[in-house]
């Protein structure tokens, strides 16, 4: 591909934000005129080989795509739902060469922050530039066994990785070359975010995450899949509300009567399929097209009325669909027009969730710009009261402030080195092992996380908000067994009234395994852990 092709998918984008009506009229959002900018977009999905019926599938729907000209890109997973794949760039070379714009989903499951900083370089000289940085779905079945998850980096980081590679990344001083600063590259980068969650403690985590990842710098934001324009809706107006002020699009899928029910199911983590769309596919599967004349009129209702809402293009998906489907989803939208706000109705699940971010417009059944307030809730008596202990020995030992902080560094600075250090390594991991179930990473993050461990409470070890993986507030890895450890800080910050600690504070950095196995105690009060450069900002601490 030519120099001056790369970077169409941002000016397409760039056009359809710009041109976006944030007037409403009546609670809804007005449409804009037909003309104005909306863009579309559809997801490929490599299949577990490299030479395959399913890749040449690609392949023709990208040449189907390139002569008709309506999409402005196609997006390729990166192993999804945790399985070996055909990695994206292979599939985003041969769709760039056809003249299409390629965006490559990015994730964090597989790569260490070396590997993804390599993956970088390899996708910038390959001018594979559009990504989708993810953090991933838990590794499943591989050779001989479940694969090692990774996530040396969550979304946020590999986000803040990639525009300091935009900025001209500096190596590190004890690196070949170090202090030199590399040539800046030209990455855009987009993200994903998740309003289809359930619960209170699962939701709020989602849109503390989603300002997290434009202030690290996302370009771009995709919704994840769904089928509520009320949630669809909330996203517009969270962004609103919070002058988050990039392109959004919204993720579309059309699901067969297989992936309907699995997704119901809650088989694939992140993706929502309401009871009452699961029992519309099951019937409709009766007609003599078994129905997929259905399938076309759903996402086709479904993306009038989402560039009726506002947003500034579409991301469809769905498997086993020919660009002839896709292009009849689009002419049947356009055909729909300005009668959308006919169609909301159609596509509102309250059932399905227990909470809104905003509060309900009764005229429109979608959400006014009114908040809903978050009220504090008190945890059960045995973890209020270890909560409080908690935040009580942080304050008197951890904090710079705190009465004990002198004396404790102090004492750290005569045990580093001498015989009593390994007996006093040992006693905090041991102390710390019962109470918090430690993993002794040596650059303890409890304080940041209301008292909870990330490296042993979440199985992907995130440190800057959930994934999108949870349902019904229960880890996608260990579902009915363990609730996601976002929405267990969560309920701990509510209940003192703290949940806005969730996106106020700066983004936690990634793990230092140079730390390993060291006293985090010793690392803290020492200044060699993340809290260094906190304290020195504005005399806080951790520990």
């Amino acid at each position: 591909m030519p120099e001056a092709a790369v970077g169409r998918l941002h000016e397409t984008f760039r056009r359809a934000f710009e041109d976006r009506e944030h007037r409403r009229s009546g609670g809804i959002r007005t449409a804009r005129p037909p003309s104005r900018a909306f863009a579309a977009t559809f997801e490929l999905v490599p299949g577990r080989a490299s030479r395959s019926q399913a890749y040449d599938a690609s392949v023709a729907f990208a040449r189907d795509a390139a002569r008709d000209g309506r999409l402005a890109a196609l997006s390729i997973t990166e192993n999804a739902g945790g399985h070996p794949a055909l990695s994206p760039p292979v599939l985003g070379r041969e769709i760039r060469d056809l003249g299409m714009e390629p965006i490559i989903h990015f994730s964090c499951k597989d790569k260490n922050r070396n590997e993804i900083e390599s993956h970088l370089f390899e996708l910038d000289r390959y001018h594979l530039r559009n990504l989708l940085v993810v953090t991933g779905d838990y590794p499943r079945f591989g050779y001989e066994g479940q694969a090692k998850p990774v996530f040396d980096l969550d979304s946020v980081l590999a986000l803040g990785l990639i525009e300091a590679m935009n900025r001209g990344i500096v190596l590190d001083p004890r690196a070949p070359g170090g202090g030199q600063r590399l040539p800046r590259l030209d990455f855009y980068a987009g993200a994903v975010v998740s309003p289809f969650k359930r619960l209170e403690a699962e939701l709020v985590p989602q849109y503390a995450k989603l300002r997290r990842k434009v202030a690290a710098g996302a370009r771009f934001i995709i919704t994840q899949m769904g089928f509520d324009v009320r949630k669809y809706d909330e996203v517009l107006r969270f962004m609103a509300h919070e002058g988050l002020r990039v392109p959004v699009l919204a993720t579309v899928f059309l699901p067969d009567l297989r992936l309907a029910r699995l997704l119901n199911r809650g088989v694939v983590p992140g993706c929502v399929v309401p009871d009452a769309v699961l029992a519309a596919v099951e019937r409709e599967t009766g007609a003599p097209d078994g129905g997929h004349g259905a399938r076309i009129e759903r996402g086709a209702r479904l993306v009038a009325i989402l560039k009726g809402l506002g947003f500034d293009g579409v991301h469809l998906s769905g498997t086993g669909l020919t660009y002839d489907d896709v292009s009849r989803v689009l002419d049947r939208a356009a055909e729909i027009g300005d009668e959308w706000p006919d169609l909301v109705p159609e596509f509102l699940h309250p059932g399905a969730w227990d909470f809104w971010y905003f509060q309900e417009d009764p005229a429109t059944g979608l959400n006014s710009d009114r908040p809903t307030p978050l009220r504090r809730r008190r945890l059960h008596p045995a973890a209020a009261a270890g909560f409080r202990i908690n935040r009580l020995v942080h304050r008197l030992f951890f904090r710079a402030e705190g009465p004990l902080f002198g004396m404790l560094r102090e004492i750290a600075r005569r045990i580093e080195g001498s015989p009593l250090e390994g007996a006093f390594t040992r006693l905090e991991h041991w102390v710390k092992e019962g109470l918090f179930d430690c993993q002794r990473c040596g650059d303890c993050t409890l304080d940041a996380l209301a008292f909870l461990c990330p490296q042993s409470g979440c199985a992907k070890f995130l440190l800057n908000g959930p994934c999108g993986g949870s349902r019904d507030g229960w880890c996608e890895v260990w579902p009915g067994r363990r609730r996601c450890i976002y929405v267990r800080v969560y309920q701990r910050l509510r209940s003192v009234g703290g949940v806005q600690a969730l996106s106020a504070m700066p983004p936690l950095p990634p793990r230092d395994w140079s730390l390993y196995r060291k006293a985090s105690w010793l690392t803290f009060f020492l200044g060699r852990d993340h809290h260094r450069a906190g304290r020195d900002a504005d005399g806080e601490g951790g520990g």
